[in-house]
């Protein structure tokens, strides 16, 4: 057992790996056990932090640009994945245990003496049957969630993007987003709020009273919905995918088409549309040629195809987030530089529309029909 100074990548003869930047400073490893994984993204401005791995086969991944400080604990079997732009004022303490995981989504911003935790460090038991009764359980916490001085979060806890927790206080349960969590035990007292990164005391506008004095990130400004998936962002997902890149075998079983229909337009002998296509369960972190998009133009026996572009935009990682962890930044389908596909080549007669899907051998198929017509989540819903 020694403490070692992070200056790259590392690795030892018990199965331990550190993948990180050389220019990290006072960052420390403690590895105990063996087969323990520790990545830390090229850009991370980390500092004055101790990562400690207790046991064996654990894993902490930290995101891009953040510059979490303190001491970040992995127990057997455990996984922590922080996300993206994540920052502290001061020193912060997570641990867990016990095959536990603890997420930590993009944006998410600490003050000073925070603590999530997903293990109570001391087990504790029914005397008359003997059981547990305090286990260690998973926690999740979406983008962009502001935790104030002292707050805590322990085993088991929820919290959904765009909250705020309030001080020292103690969170244990779930919460909705965009609300207000204040209290021992924490309890949401205000909904529908949204809150920025500016310190009200170090910049100007020196008195705030409306939203209109300042940029807003709109993409948070949202109302408060129960039981909505959380979204962890892009960051978190990017996380996984270095640890367990995209495979080429799939499992077709364990994947869905799914298809939105958002405008259609014939003109001209062009069809012009823009929608959402994605194979559900196959992650797509950024643009790759090996997943394609067609309009299909069938009847009978036979069968037209027209390649569909795709394109980015973060409403729709945010509408089809599944709870896995899994993005489709790219998901947004429609004819190529908005000119349309001319279909002057497909004979004439009555066609069914659908939407063909591939990645690698796989091929998903889902007819446009009237109630794929969905109301428009882009923010240019005048396209055409």
């Amino acid at each position: 057992m020694a403490i070692i100074t992070i200056t790259g990548n590392y690795s030892d003869n018990n199965g331990n790996l550190v993948f990180a930047p050389k220019n990290l400073h006072n960052v420390t490893v403690n590895f105990v056990g063996g087969n323990n994984k520790l990545i830390i993204a090229d850009t991370s401005k980390i500092r004055n932090l101790n990562f400690d791995f207790p046991s064996h086969n654990a894993v902490i991944i930290i995101g891009e640009n953040g510059n979490l400080s303190g001491q970040i604990r992995a127990g057997y079997c455990c996984n922590i994945n922080i996300g993206d732009n994540v920052t502290c004022t001061n020193k912060i303490y997570i641990t867990s245990a016990e095959k536990t995981k603890i997420v930590v989504g993009d944006d998410c911003m600490f003050a000073t003496g925070n603590q999530i935790r997903s293990d109570d460090a001391h087990a504790i038991y029914d005397v008359n049957t003997g059981d547990r009764v305090n286990k260690s359980k998973d926690i999740i916490i979406g983008e962009h969630v502001r935790f104030a001085f002292n707050s805590v979060v322990l085993s088991g806890s929820q919290i959904d993007e765009g909250s705020v927790i309030g001080f020292a206080s103690v969170v244990k349960g779930k919460y909705p987003n965009n609300c207000v969590i204040v209290g021992t035990p924490a309890r949401t007292t205000k909904k529908d709020i949204a809150w920025e990164r500016q310190n009200i005391m170090l910049t100007e506008p020196w008195i705030r009273t409306h939203a209109s004095q300042i940029n807003a990130q709109k993409r948070y400004w949202n109302k408060t919905i129960k039981n909505k998936p959380i979204y962890v962002g892009q960051g978190v997902f990017h996380n996984i995918y270095k640890l367990s890149p995209i495979k080429d075998s799939i499992d077709e079983k364990k994947c869905h088409h799914y298809v939105e229909l958002h405008n259609i337009l014939l003109k001209n002998n062009k069809i012009c549309l823009k929608g959402i296509a994605a194979i559900i369960g196959i992650p797509c972190p950024d643009y790759t040629p090996c997943i394609k998009n067609f309009l299909l133009f069938s009847k009978e026996n036979s069968y037209y195809q027209k390649q569909l572009a795709k394109f980015s935009d973060p409403n729709i990682s945010r509408k089809l987030f599944n709870g896995d962890y899994i993005s489709y930044d790219k998901a947004g389908m429609l004819t190529f530089k908005n000119e349309g596909l001319l279909i002057d080549d497909i004979p004439d007669g009555i066609y069914k529309l659908g939407v063909k899907s591939t990645f690698n051998e796989l091929e998903y198929y889902s007819d446009l029909k009237i109630e794929n017509l969905k109301e428009s989540v882009f923010q240019d819903s005048k396209l055409f």
